[in-house]
């Protein structure tokens, strides 16, 4: 598979001998299969040449169709989806991941969702979605069950139960994915196309000429013929054709 960056400037993402594409053989006995992590490899490259080409004097669009690896949350990200009602110890998101990262109070500051170290009773213990809720100032005098069976809430109630109060906080609401976090975190910009609609992102033209060249190319004999076949038909989209 390819997997690579376009730009309507200078056509593919290349700043000498770098380049931000990537030609991975997909498959368990050969590159295995392209995760969440590898994109972020690569746009954190992308960058490192979109900075180089640019000099550092230009902010970068990054636009993404929805696919879901586009979409997947840093693994410290804001979820209520498995959190507790009451206090736990080593509780994180996944097992084994790391602690989730603070959230907002309604004043703007932030809220850790752990105790502190040297709390008296519960030293790092993570903090559950009542203490959360109390914090917030959110918690009824009348109590809130953790979730309603099924997570299936009355409609237009944003206040059943804690799951479904903290789904609704706009802190988590907001969470950004693992590639908008990565990509603003470095004063860049990113944006997705419309669910669905991968046909209005340009690329899909330069990807449609690309096939164009390569089933034009002579028949190959081996993988590494046909490599080069895929790379030559590649580098043979003119410009003009990327910007139409």
């Amino acid at each position: 598979m390819i997997s690579d960056f376009l730009t309507s400037e200078w056509g593919c993402l290349v700043d000498g001998d770098e380049e931000a594409r990537i030609v991975f053989k997909a498959g368990k006995n050969r590159d295995g299969y392209f995760a969440s992590e590898d994109l972020l490899k690569q746009v954190d490259k992308a960058i490192d040449i979109f900075e180089g080409k640019t000099k550092g004097q230009a902010i970068g669009l990054f636009l993404f169709d929805n696919a879901p690896s586009h979409q997947r949350r840093a693994p410290d990200a804001l979820s209520a989806q498995k959190m507790p009602k009451n206090p736990l110890q080593g509780w994180t998101h996944k097992k084994g991941g790391p602690q989730m990262h603070p959230g907002q109070l309604p004043d703007g500051s932030s809220q850790d969702f752990y105790f502190p170290e040297d709390h008296f009773l519960m030293p790092g213990w993570f903090k559950g979605m009542e203490q959360i809720i109390r914090e917030r100032d959110l918690w009824p005098e009348s109590g809130l069950k953790a979730q309603y069976e099924g997570f299936k809430c009355d409609p237009g109630r944003t206040d059943c139960c804690c799951r479904r109060l903290l789904f609704t906080q706009p802190d988590f609401v907001n969470q950004k994915s693992h590639l908008e976090e990565l990509i603003t975190s470095r004063n860049h910009i990113c944006d997705f196309y419309l669910k669905f609609h991968c046909e209005l992102n340009f690329i899909e033209q330069y990807w449609g000429a690309a096939k164009l060249h390569y089933r034009a190319s002579p028949r190959t004999k081996n993988m590494e013929e046909m490599q080069a076949n895929v790379i030559a038909a590649l580098d043979n989209v003119p410009l003009t054709q990327i910007r139409r």
